[in-house]
């Protein structure tokens, strides 16, 4: 049979808890008065109870700490993402809008020096901060091999005798192009015109570089 002991020590966890019932209280109490080896063995209960409550908060606050640093992480992420795609952007639309402010006027084989001229006064006439440039035949020809350099064969059997290529006229204005366009488009002299402002910026950038 279990001495008052033995007893008191089965219901000390339940005593720190403060579940007992009133009798069983008294009872652990009235023996702790007397009992030094049952109140240790009470201080170890409570020392141990808070070091596992210390533990715990501990673990708590590890779970916030890493619930807020993986929350940063997804924001700073996030952000990063962000700036990414403006940068993005503004790479590609600085590059539409560099192509699409560049135009060429074609011009037909026959085409006079006057009529050239009359192209080009039209054009400075009705338009401002204006770059214009009169490309010929032979100079078409020679920026086409300069492009092909890599690939010589491709043009060896072209010369000036049978250069396919027009001569134009490359335009770069801030004035939007299809002013210029209605201006010019009658005039003699212009086999075609093209422009690029019809051109989806994001894959003029691809072509622009990567492809290219």
């Amino acid at each position: 049979m279990k001495n008052e002991c033995d007893i008191v020590k089965d219901l000390l966890f339940s005593y720190n808890d403060n579940i007992l019932s009133e009798t069983s209280k008294e009872l652990v109490e009235q023996h702790l008065e007397s009992c030094e080896n049952c109140r240790n063995v009470l201080k170890e209960i409570k020392e141990d109870k808070n070091e596992q409550g210390q533990i715990k908060e501990i673990d708590i606050f590890k779970n916030i700490k890493k619930k807020l640093v993986n929350k940063n992480v997804v924001i700073i992420v996030s952000i990063i993402a962000l700036l990414l795609i403006i940068i993005f952007n503004i790479l590609v639309f600085y590059n539409y809008n560099k192509i699409a402010s560049t135009m060429e006027i074609y011009l037909k084989d026959n085409i006079s020096k006057q009529e050239i001229e009359d192209i080009k006064n039209k054009i400075t006439e009705n338009s401002t901060d204006l770059e214009i440039e009169y490309i010929s035949k032979e100079q078409a020809l020679e920026e086409m091999k300069e492009k092909f350099k890599k690939k010589p064969n491709l043009l060896n059997n072209v010369n000036e005798q049978n250069n396919p290529l027009p001569a134009f006229i490359k335009i770069k204005t801030n004035t939007k192009i299809e002013q210029i366009v209605s201006i010019i488009k009658d005039m003699p002299g212009i086999e075609f015109i093209s422009t690029h402002t019809n051109i989806n910026p994001y894959e003029l950038f691809i072509y622009q570089t990567v492809i290219k």
